[in-house]
């Protein structure tokens, strides 16, 4: 899936710039807009209310200070951000400074064109949202005249289950039914974000919050991934929609009136507070250390015979990659292709990618999303299996084209990366097994089941490519289940720490850790990132789009050898999960054995 994008203070829907704004995303008008159908007239009050240019609050009475170009809300600071009295308190950033010295010029030009034409004149200013959201809003982040499911939610707290915390509101979106349950929980935590930032400073994570049906009851297992129309018709069935969808709360009794002919539900978000408290401690407890990152003696210590344990022994075979070249038979087009599955060797990890068959179907001819590297696009089959495609169109900062065989080559790569992914975690629910301790790990995680998808006959409109090679070979793709776009991380790139404290979280750092040492130190998995969603009949975790770091440093784009290697040695702290595994002994955190020698010979050359 797509890289999010950094945080900014300009806001994601109407776009304008609040220098002093907290927190990222929509600003607090937008936010407030969002839940609300376009033609209410909640929405057109709401629409009317003041706005600080500055920090972007707006409330139904607040009566705003202007200057010449902007309108604030009168406080302190940001009355001296807007007169330009030196820093506010909270002292904006010189990028901040520059998006509020852009955003007063764009309200000048607006002033003049209003000048010029009138409100209603073409070219005069309108609706604050872009063409985009306000097709969001109209179809619930569906396709348009995709049917829509009403859901009404309230918050409670895991500190006072007993109450509503009213002073978080509460709402009521229509959402479209082809959505899944991950994501609209993670638009919901958005907005409660807004309010909760302005009383806590740090805005709650998507994983911290849980659904609820009226009553703090909890949800059926298997049902917080599905996709909304799967969880309505779950709990609409006859055994359950006495309990559950016609148990209505008081405050929505009016609602549910109002929209007899509609289908809706009431849910709650459930804050697990104790979870989100051990983030922010932990949070500032690395922010205090940073850049002074412990600096670990190349140890000499090997877990050996004398030892209290011994590690078992790795198969993996710890080759460099070497480039499985695919068939220059027909390969994939309109979109016609060849599918590619790849299998692992059980006993080593070896993988071969093995041809498959021919499948045909549509491609969007844009892409969904785009990382920094790779566009992804959605698939459609012929057999009705929804798809996404992804290719590579930069594998550097400063190249602007990615030839076929390039991008063949890094995305065989990534395909192998999720195999040997899948590998390695068999392994590592054997080696728990073997520990009794099942029942202390995450059991439901998975990496993305993918295949290769090489065009044949004609290129499609999406792999940007003009004709075929004179081989035969088309532009290949790594081809995934669709799944929730909400997208949790786990590490980075080069930086493998986490102040994430909940079960799956734990259990990907103690994978890593594993990994580490059941490849005798010479590869590392990085960048891991996951989504939730449906994980052999239950509520999962799926892996995607990882890295690696290995001695050779040929694994595919990201892979920075011994130095990405060390990043781990060096980061990596040992949790509750490392610590149950007794990973920490098994696999100390050592160099890998090609520093090693290089850090002795280099000893033994000053002597």
């Amino acid at each position: 899936m797509a890289d999010e994008d950094e945080n900014s203070a300009e806001c994601n829907d109407c776009g304008q710039a609040f220098p002093l704004r907290q927190g990222t995303g929509l600003c607090p008008k937008c936010v407030k807009l969002q839940p609300l159908d376009l033609n209410s007239r909640e929405y057109a009050d709401i629409q009317k209310w003041p706005q600080c240019t500055v920090c972007g609050i707006t409330r139904r009475n607040m009566v705003p200070a202007s200057s010449d170009l902007i309108q604030t809300c009168g406080s302190t600071a940001c009355l001296k951000a807007a007169v330009g009295e030196g820093p506010a308190p909270l002292g904006p950033s010189l990028a901040a400074n520059a998006a509020f010295e852009s955003n007063q010029r764009r309200v000048q030009l607006m002033r003049e064109r209003l000048k010029k034409f009138g409100p209603q004149a073409k070219g005069a200013a309108g609706t604050t949202l872009t063409t985009a959201s306000l097709q969001s809003h109209e179809n619930g982040g569906g396709a348009p005249g995709e049917p829509k499911i009403w859901i009404c939610w309230q918050v409670r707290l895991s500190s006072q289950p007993k109450a509503i915390a009213a002073s978080l509101g509460y709402h009521a979106k229509g959402w479209a039914v082809s959505l899944f349950m991950p994501d609209i929980k993670a638009e919901i935590v958005k907005v409660i974000n807004t309010e909760w930032c302005s009383l806590k400073g740090t805005p709650l994570l998507p994983e911290e919050v849980s659904f609820r049906w009226h009553g703090n009851r909890i949800l059926d297992p298997g049902t917080h991934t599905l996709v909304l129309s799967e969880f309505y018709a779950h709990y609409s069935s006859p055994t359950n929609a006495s309990e559950y969808l016609h148990n209505v709360p008081a405050q929505w009794k009016n609602f549910e009136k109002s929209r007899a002919t509609k289908r809706f539900i009431c849910l709650e978000i459930y804050v697990m507070l104790q979870m989100y408290e051990q983030r922010v401690e932990q949070s500032v407890s690395q922010a205090s250390v940073a850049g002074t990152k412990r600096a670990r003696t190349i140890s000499s210590a090997v877990v050996g015979p004398g030892s209290k344990q011994l590690p078992p022994i790795s198969t993996w075979n710890g080759a460099s990659r070497a480039r499985t070249p695919i068939a220059a038979a027909a390969k994939f087009s309109q979109i016609t292709f060849k599918k590619f599955q790849i299998t692992t060797a059980k006993e080593d990890g070896r993988t071969l990618l093995i041809e498959d068959e021919i499948l045909r179907g549509k491609i969007s001819d844009q892409p969904f999303a785009s990382g920094r590297m790779k566009h992804a696009h959605d698939l459609l089959l012929s057999n009705g299996d929804q798809l996404v495609a992804k290719r590579f169109y930069q594998l550097t900062e400063d190249a602007q084209f990615v030839s076929i065989s390039e991008n063949e080559a890094e995305i065989q790569a990534e395909l192998t990366r999720l195999a040997m992914g899948q590998w390695f975690l068999q392994n590592f629910y054997h080696f728990c097994k073997d520990r009794d301790a099942l029942d202390r790990v995450e059991p439901l995680l998975v990496f993305a089941d993918a295949f290769l998808a090489q065009e044949v006959d004609l290129p499609s409109v999406a792999s940007g490519v003009e004709q075929i090679e004179a081989d035969g070979t088309g532009l290949t793709w790594l081809v995934e289940r669709r799944r929730p776009t909400t997208v949790i991380k786990y590490s980075g790139t080069l930086v493998h720490t986490s102040a994430r404290r909940d079960l799956a979280s734990l259990t990907i750092s103690a994978f890593a850790h594993y990994v580490f040492g059941d490849s005798q130190r010479r590869m590392v998995f990085a960048d891991l990132q996951g989504t939730p969603t449906r994980v052999r009949g239950g509520d999962g975790i799926v892996l995607f789009d990882l890295m690696t770091h290995t001695v050779p440093g040929d694994s595919g784009v990201g892979d920075f050898g011994s130095e990405g290697i060390n990043s781990f040695v060096q980061d990596h702290e040992c949790g509750t999960v490392c610590s149950a595994l007794e990973l920490d002994q098994l696999y100390p955190l050592n160099a890998p054995p090609e520093t090693q020698e290089a850090d002795e010979d280099q000893l033994d050359s000053d002597n």
